[in-house]
């Protein structure tokens, strides 16, 4: 942050200070020149002004004949502060007059055409000049060249204006040095005031900078830095410059709806998160590089993970303990096999904890697909169900649902028990009285044994319907389950006014499955129907075989179920009895889960006018 703050402030100040340079340099030289231009002119006009008083002072001189005064001037003139040298020179560029006669009758150090443009050539267009020059001994000064014109006056020693317009040539060299000095000093002057004014002016940009950007731009990259890194309650306050308070209203403006966005984001997260957990089964979502990116809270429990140790890991590694993704070739992967099919798939694997503890599971997996930024993404959402934990869940269940079957089965029980005790004690009595028929206690022994088979057949068959469910399929007896299941239950139904009517397959209809659950399958639905009857009625089972399918249909005369309800009545913990009486909300759930098990299926139809038929399809072997 401080290295992009100085970074701007340091640019800008030596942009500026470039600039100023480039342009006290530009004015430096253009004033210099300017300047320089104004003391040789200024310079040239006072030699002009002396040279045409030294010319009269010459024609006066010529016309009069007096060489010697002539000579005197440019003595006194050579004398002069600031004078170098004087001389009078022909055309041809002979000196004729300098200071003390020094080099009379000597030529010029240059020549006439350099000295004087057209002079020569064209001596009726010859001006004077002044230029900065440097003598033979390199010595500089400002050189005033000053064609001396002929008159008609003079025409006694020199030829007609006409013929000869230019008399002599007056040459006079002024020090270079104090001109120079002079203008030396104008820069330096320049160039002082040029430092000062490029100092006030950065020092003023620099501050002005610094006060009305650097600081807000330094404000709002301390709290852009703090939303970054999460403080979503951080605002600027830029009170100066109208532009920048304008920028900082509109950065509040969109902190405030970003944070407003990301609470709605997180809330919208937490909310999911939190109905994924409320699902019982374990549930993990999978991306294609087989990277868990969510899971549940039924996940982490059944492989003992915390959240990080869920979302942070590849599945092969959470579920099977592996380093690299399982072979397709030996087990069905839901990953690979949805990438390449497109298709949801169940299959039964073995989960791993990382604890070495293994877990049978059934995986439901179905491919989930969306379109963010542009870009398709797809995931593979997993369903997680452990078969132990099922298999232990729905022998609860069974428990459960044989409670219930506790005052039946005491009656079945309790009726036999009476007849064998009346029969021993008419035994007991006929042999204490020693009067006893052999063929009488011989009835009453075979009718105690009778009644003992009776109590033997009512122990089996609740013994067959609160067996542990192994998973093993063995060959079942449909309608012998269905006929000893019913019969457990004949009591509670005398008691609640409901008659039992059965229309059984005159055959004997068999399949593969768990005869446990058929009989479970049975009482489920049978107390179903008792339930929808709190004031008596009707219940009919009837099996029939149809095109290699077991049909068996429990109808009953109750209140039926409402249009509302039916949605949800093979949801588990979904109970919603006519009766009012207490229930788990687990009997037609696991009823659907018994049948889909076996490759069947269960529906609900209406019995009109009034009641429910739950109807059951059941592949045979037999």
């Amino acid at each position: 942050m401080h290295s992009h703050k100085g970074g701007l402030n340091h640019k800008l100040t030596l942009l500026l200070l470039a600039v100023l340079i480039l342009t006290s340099l530009v004015f430096l030289v253009l004033l210099t020149g300017s300047y320089r231009l104004q003391l040789q002119s200024e310079r040239s006009q006072t030699s002009q002004e002396v040279n045409l008083l030294l010319q009269a002072s010459l024609e006066n001189a010529m016309l009069k004949r007096d060489l010697s005064g002539l000579q005197g001037i440019v003595d006194r003139l050579s004398d002069q502060p600031g004078v170098v040298d004087v001389a009078i020179l022909n055309l041809n560029g002979e000196i004729r007059f300098a200071p003390q006669g020094k080099g009379v009758g000597h030529w010029f150090s240059e020549p006439i055409d350099k000295l004087c443009k057209h002079c020569e050539s064209h001596p009726e267009d010859a001006v004077a000049s002044t230029q900065f020059v440097s003598t033979p001994t390199g010595r500089r000064v400002l050189r005033s060249v000053n064609p001396v014109m002929n008159r008609p006056a003079c025409s006694g020693c020199h030829a007609p204006p006409s013929e000869q317009p230019i008399n002599g040539i007056l040459i006079m060299d002024y020090d270079a040095e104090s001109i120079i000095q002079k203008a030396r000093s104008g820069l330096l002057g320049l160039i002082a005031s040029g430092l000062l004014v490029m100092l006030a002016t950065l020092l003023t940009v620099w501050w002005f900078m610094h006060r009305h950007v650097i600081e807000p731009l330094k404000h709002l990259t301390e709290t852009s830095i703090q939303l970054a890194q999460g403080n979503l309650g951080a605002r600027v306050a830029i009170p100066c410059c109208r532009e920048f308070a304008d920028l900082g209203t509109n950065f509040n403006l969109m902190a405030h709806r970003l944070e407003s966005s990301l609470q709605q984001l997180l809330g919208k997260e937490a909310y999911l998160q939190s109905l994924i957990d409320a699902i019982p089964d374990a549930i993990r979502v999978i991306d294609h590089n087989y990277q868990v990116i969510n899971a549940n809270a039924a996940y982490r429990k059944q492989l003992d993970l915390t959240q990080t140790e869920a979302i942070h890991s590849p599945c092969y590694q959470s579920s099977h303990q592996r380093k690299t993704p399982c072979p397709h070739t030996l087990t069905r992967c839901p990953v690979y096999e949805i990438q390449q099919t497109g298709k949801p798939i169940k299959t039964m694997q073995d989960f791993i904890n990382h604890h070495g503890q293994h877990q049978a599971v059934q995986v439901f997996a179905a491919p989930l697909e969306f379109e963010a930024q542009g870009k398709r993404k797809q995931y593979i959402v997993e369903a997680i169900r452990d078969l132990q934990s099922e298999l232990t869940f729905s022998h609860e269940n069974k428990l459960a649902s044989l409670g219930e079957l506790a005052a039946g089965v005491g009656h079945e029980i309790r009726n036999p028990l009476s007849s064998i005790r009346l029969a021993l004690q008419s035994t007991l009595q006929r042999l204490d009285d020693k009067n006893y028929d052999p063929d009488e206690i011989g009835s009453y022994l075979k009718l105690v044994d009778g009644e003992i088979d009776q109590c033997v057949n009512v122990t089996e068959r609740l013994l067959k319907l609160s067996s542990l469910s192994l998973g093993q399929l063995e060959l079942v007896d449909i309608n012998n389950a269905i006929r000893e299941t019913l019969s457990l239950i004949q009591h509670e139904a005398q008691a609640k006014h409901i008659e039992i009517l059965t229309t059984l397959d005159k055959g004997q209809p068999r399949m593969m499955a768990t005869e446990s659950d058929i009989r479970m399958l049975t009482l489920n639905l049978a107390q179903n129907a008792f339930h929808a009857m709190p004031e008596g009625g009707k219940l009919k089972v009837v099996s029939e075989v149809q095109q290699q399918q077991l049909r068996i249909s429990f109808t009953d005369t109750g209140v039926g179920v409402s249009a509302e309800h039916r949605p949800y009545i093979f949801d588990p913990f979904y109970s919603e009895r006519p009766d009012h009486s207490k229930g788990t909300g687990l009997g037609l759930a696991i009823s659907r889960s018994i049948v889909e098990r076996f490759k069947g299926k269960i529906l609900l139809e209406d019995n009109l006018p009034h009641g429910a038929c739950f109807i059951i399809y059941l592949p045979l072997v037999i």
